[in-house]
């Protein structure tokens, strides 16, 4: 007699594997690991997904917040093009970055204020979706589709927008330096601290009465002021002094 399979033992594998994903890699987690960590034997986990690969497409599923329910199980590996697709897709549906578009926008004119919004909107964007960066971050390392799509087409041209968004806060011109990028790249990550990261931390080492609220405000004004501090003049400005 075939072993009964429920939804919700599926969604508890599929927590399992994001956090062994995420914590190990897709080449160190093996399928005991994922089916301690849930509960269940390892003949458990191989009713709802046929290999290792269709147990990242789940774990990508998950925290990308596609129903689960009505999945064919086991669940087959569609290909690595397709279970990162899923992830664009999310991106797409999470980024709410108004004031970082407006300010992008020629013309705009950029204030404190503007700065301190971007800070806000980014705050908010990676504290949702940090089980899903946490995840691909990891994966990225083995999968060049995550990084190309992860580390480049998302997070360097975030950054360099950011830098360009500086310059305009500044009343300059031109585009922006290394030492500009890398300010923006800082400033990214002093969000991503506060948003996602500091939520890892071990009790030890977790700032005692901090708020969300407190934590987003603070992030969001550092995010402001790292932003708004002059930074190495462009290459261009230096072959002209």
């Amino acid at each position: 007699m075939a072993r009964k399979k429920s939804e919700g033992k599926l969604e508890e594998i599929a927590d399992a594997a994001i956090t062994c994903f995420s914590e190990l890699g897709i080449r160190r987690t093996q399928m005991a690991d994922v089916a301690k960590a849930a509960g269940v034997s390892a003949g458990t986990v191989y009713l709802y997904v046929a290999s290792k690969e269709a147990l990242l497409h789940l774990a990508i599923l998950k925290v990308c917040a596609r129903p689960l329910t009505g999945l064919p199980l086991p669940l087959e590996d569609p290909g690595i093009i397709a279970t990162v697709q899923i992830f664009a897709a999310r991106v797409k549906e999470v980024r709410h970055w108004p004031s970082f578009d407006t300010a992008l926008a020629p013309g705009a004119k950029v204030e404190m204020e503007t700065l301190r919004a971007i800070g806000h909107e980014l705050y908010d964007m990676l504290h949702e979706a940090r089980r899903a960066i946490w995840l691909v971050d990891r994966c990225a390392r083995e999968v060049p589709a995550f990084e190309q799509l992860h580390a480049l087409d998302l997070r360097g041209r975030h950054r360099d927008q950011l830098a360009e968004i500086a310059l305009k806060f500044a009343g300059a011109a031109g585009p922006p330096s290394p030492e500009q990028k890398l300010a923006a790249r800082l400033a990214i990550e002093t969000v991503a601290w506060a948003a996602m990261h500091r939520l890892r931390e071990s009790a030890t080492n977790a700032i005692a009465g901090l708020t969300e609220n407190g934590a987003r405000e603070t992030a969001a004004e550092s995010f402001a002021v790292i932003l708004s501090t002059p930074s190495a003049p462009s290459q261009a400005a230096r072959r002209n002094t």
